[in-house]
């Protein structure tokens, strides 16, 4: 038999390769669990600065006992604190579509509230904020292959930081606002049990805030809110703890509204 020329083997092994099956390159994977961790990273950077509405809020406060004469934001927060009552009012007599419809305007006179307090420059940071937070997720996500569940969160939260731009732009704060903290809440929500954890965390300090406030002495309506407060923030406790995180964050949200418009009550 005679040998093949070296050339020909050479081709004959070249032409064996291209019938077998490429392979793949391999391609980066992240489960949920991953980008969780790594959205707790970007909640708690210092360089993000995430829009908080806790945190505007005690600026807020602020803001308003160093400049008394700051009467709209006073009323903002004012009817605020009262559509919050009146949405737990509406909750116990079972009208819970009425009781959602009062707190999104609750909610909409606290915006306003900040607006009125802080001015434009805190809307422009949280709308910045946001933005540099999508920035760091989207470029830690990018060529990886990620669940369904998170691509589809990043493009909801990046359709809410285009409304914020678009919105600050058109000289519109309070929406811009509302579309900045949307987008910081969507990124916190990476993590479920994370932002479950600081909104419970939060509601624990406004309540302990409120009942310093009244001391021995609560009127009425406070006495009434501080005991909602008190049974929400055990509700999201125990959800919390059965793993329900949602309800945990509805919760607690509601009970340190509560508490918050008790401490505003007793500062302005």
């Amino acid at each position: 038999m005679k040998r093949l020329h070296s050339t020909a083997f050479a081709l004959l092994a070249l032409a064996a390769s291209a019938c077998e099956p490429a392979i793949a390159p391999t391609v980066d994977m992240l489960d949920e669990a991953a980008v969780a961790q790594f959205a707790e990273a970007v909640a708690e950077s210092n360089d993000i600065r995430l829009p908080y509405l806790g945190a505007l809020l005690t600026a807020s406060r602020e803001a308003i006992r160093a400049h008394d004469e700051n009467a709209e934001a006073v009323r903002h927060f004012r009817q605020a604190r009262r559509l919050a009552n009146a949405a737990e009012d509406a909750r116990e007599d079972g009208n819970l579509e009425e009781a959602e419809s009062l707190a999104r305007q609750s909610y909409r006179h606290k915006l306003a509230g900040i607006v009125a307090a802080l001015r434009g420059d805190a809307v422009g940071a949280a709308v910045a904020g946001s933005a540099a937070g999508l920035a760091r997720i989207q470029s830690h996500i990018e060529g990886r292959e990620v669940p369904e569940r998170v691509t589809n969160a990043v493009a909801r939260i990046a359709n809410q930081v285009v409304a914020a731009e678009e919105n600050l732009r058109a000289g519109r704060p309070v929406a811009a606002l509302h579309h900045a903290l949307t987008a910081a809440e969507g990124i916190r929500y990476l993590s479920p049990r994370y932002l479950a954890s600081k909104w419970i965390q939060r509601a624990t300090r406004v309540l302990g805030s409120a009942r310093q406030a009244v001391g021995d002495a609560p009127t009425e309506e406070e006495a009434t809110a501080l005991r909602r407060a008190r049974r929400l923030l055990n509700v999201a406790k125990d959800e919390f703890e059965a793993g329900n995180m949602g309800r945990a964050v509805g919760a607690a949200k509601r009970s340190a509204a509560l508490s918050w418009g008790v401490v505003e009550g007793r500062s302005v």
